[in-house]
């Protein structure tokens, strides 16, 4: 009576070997693209969220003032919550950083909402751009701020 051993050859344990770097090779680069994706959209989702607080402080005519966002560029990217009527003349600020390859673009860098109504000072569209993708978000005169 013979008696088999039992274990993996030498081919089947390099096939398997092959087979997973084959794999790991094509999901790389949808994972990077994946996780840039988010990160462009979490960086518009806290801009948005920013751009609506500033409206309903200045609605709720919070300090009795008007609040704003600023939309800042340069070596690291970010943007302010601040108080005042313009980001020159601010009275406090809350500050957001963002990923140095997300840039700001558009008509608007600065948007400041008048107090009581929440009316924009300007309207226009705010282009962030991460590697060729953008995300636009709009204000128009009415106050409302939208993702295009």
């Amino acid at each position: 009576m013979f008696k088999y051993k039992q274990g993996f050859t030498l081919i089947e344990t390099a096939l398997v070997v092959f087979i997973i770097a084959v794999m790991a090779t094509l999901a790389f680069p949808v994972g990077v693209r994946f996780y840039k994706t988010q990160d462009l959209d979490s960086v518009c989702e806290g801009v948005l969220e920013t751009l609506r607080r500033a409206q309903l402080k200045a609605m709720s005519v919070e300090n009795d003032s008007a609040f704003g966002v600023y939309l800042g560029t340069g070596k690291t990217g970010y943007y302010s919550l601040f108080r005042g009527s313009s980001y020159e003349h601010k009275e406090d600020e809350e500050i957001f950083d963002i990923s140095e390859n997300i840039s700001f673009g558009g008509t608007l860098q600065e948007v400041v909402f008048s107090k009581l109504e929440g009316i924009p000072g300007s309207t226009g569209d705010i282009i962030l751009t991460l590697n060729g993708d953008t995300e636009t978000i709009n204000i128009n005169e009415l106050g409302r701020v939208n993702l295009k």
